[in-house]
């Protein structure tokens, strides 16, 4: 019975490894939460039963473990078929990251073959302490990935370096084996040895290397875009006051002409002129100045220049409430927020008729929650609290979403999305 409840626990242990894999590396849309999981767990253990009852054959268990994933997959998956091809490419990092060092040590170190039996069921103890090494390390992922509210998703290019990955793999443990059975001299024995295990090594740890080097220096470009951004808010305003003090010396140095012009109007009682005079002179002296719409002066920026934006594009734009309680943030930091939210929007309702976007700031006790609508033509799918890029260079774009996030997590808010297929909404929550 003990040698039984092992196994299971074992085979369940490995499941839940290809499932995290799929769900925190591949990016797939699993919903796993407390009731799904349980689910979950009950169908994994259910097809090991049931492999474990067949006759002893490796197959019945490959078989009876990918029918529990395919199972899950379509049970509670939004992408079914598209999640379940996920399920190979996890399939391939599992195997480069436990299977193949496994395989290659006990080639090498034959002392490394020991077994933990229990009964009549054994299993290698260096392939389950990776194997928990591995769980431990995706359920820390987990954690951090729910914590700051992000994804990874393998990019086409990171698809096809995991399965080159492990093509290298099954090279690699072809050469070790070959080595192994060689009758080399000792020298040459350990010096291939280490050429092999350590060419394995670099490529795993530079595959994992590029993965987040690359989201890194692209999250860093991202970060250095919303400061452009916000410099040249700053400079716009700059020269809007530059402007409006140009035009308040023209009036001044033309004021005392417009005076005369008045004084002689008025001493032949033509008052009419007088009125269509000064209203004309009244329209001229309207300044070109940033309206008050925020409360908040980084708003007012902000606004006022995505406001510009929309009216280019014929875009409806609205803005309801205050900002001012946002004054202690950073000015980067409410750039960050308002301009990937509003730069999203904007490019949404391109080529749209009767587009709009809609603000609307409210105050709840100690927070501000900042709503923004735009219209949409379909609906644009979530994908772990974030919005999927619809640019087609998605290697450099679909950082916005994530800065929104670590920015309103900074000030221990958050930042959710919601869309169906009229409207898209950002919902920003701030403690203020």
């Amino acid at each position: 019975m003990s040698a039984f409840l092992f196994q299971m626990a074992v085979n369940l242990l490995e499941y839940w490894i290809i499932i995290l894999l799929m769900q925190y590396v591949c990016s797939a849309h699993i919903n796993l939460n407390r009731k799904n999981t349980l689910i979950c767990s009950g169908i994994s253990l259910l097809a090991i039963l049931i492999a474990i009852m067949l006759p002893t054959n490796d197959y019945n268990f490959i078989v009876c473990f990918s029918v529990a994933v395919t199972l899950t997959v379509f049970l509670f998956s939004k992408k079914k078929f598209s999640d379940l091809l996920r399920f190979f490419l996890a399939s391939a990092i599992y195997f480069a990251l436990t299977v193949a060092p496994e395989s290659m040590l006990q080639e090498l170190i034959p002392a490394t073959n020991a077994h933990f039996l229990i009964g009549d069921y054994s299993v290698r103890l260096l392939g389950l302490a990776m194997d928990v090494t591995l769980f431990a390390l995706l359920i820390l992922l987990r954690h951090l990935l729910i914590k700051y509210e992000t994804t990874l998703h393998f990019r086409a290019k990171e698809i096809l370096g995991s399965i080159a990955l492990l093509f290298f793999s099954f090279i690699d443990i072809g050469l070790v084996m070959f080595l192994n059975y060689s009758q080399l001299e000792s020298a040459y024995y350990y010096l291939f040895a280490t050429i092999f295990v350590g060419a394995f090594i670099f490529s795993v740890g530079y595959y994992v290397y590029s993965l987040f080097e690359s989201r890194a220096r692209i999250y860093r470009q991202s970060v250095a875009r919303n400061e452009n951004e916000y410099l040249r808010l700053r400079l716009d305003a700059l020269q809007d006051i530059k402007e409006n003090e140009e035009h308040v010396k023209r009036m001044r140095h033309d004021l005392a002409s417009h005076l005369a012009v008045i004084d002689s109007l008025c001493e032949e009682g033509n008052y009419s002129e007088v009125r269509k005079y000064t209203e004309l002179l009244n329209n001229d002296v309207i300044l070109s100045k940033s309206k008050i719409l925020t409360e908040n002066k980084i708003g007012d920026l902000i606004v006022s220049s995505k406001m510009k934006v929309c009216e280019t594009h014929g875009i409806s734009f609205t803005f309801e409430g205050s900002l001012k309680n946002l004054d202690a943030m950073t000015a980067p930091d409410i750039c960050g927020l308002l301009s990937n939210a509003y730069d999203n929007a904007i490019e949404a309702c391109l080529n749209q008729q009767d587009a709009y976007i809609h603000t609307k700031v409210s105050v709840t006790r100690n927070y501000t929650v900042i709503r923004i609508v735009n219209s949409v033509q379909k609906q644009v799918p979530i994908r772990g609290n974030g919005a999927a890029t619809t640019k087609k260079d998605k290697k450099s774009h679909g950082y916005g979403i994530d800065i929104m996030k670590r920015i309103a997590h900074n000030y221990n808010g958050s930042c959710t999305f919601r869309c169906d297929d009229h409207e898209f909404e950002v919902k920003i929550v701030l403690l203020t």
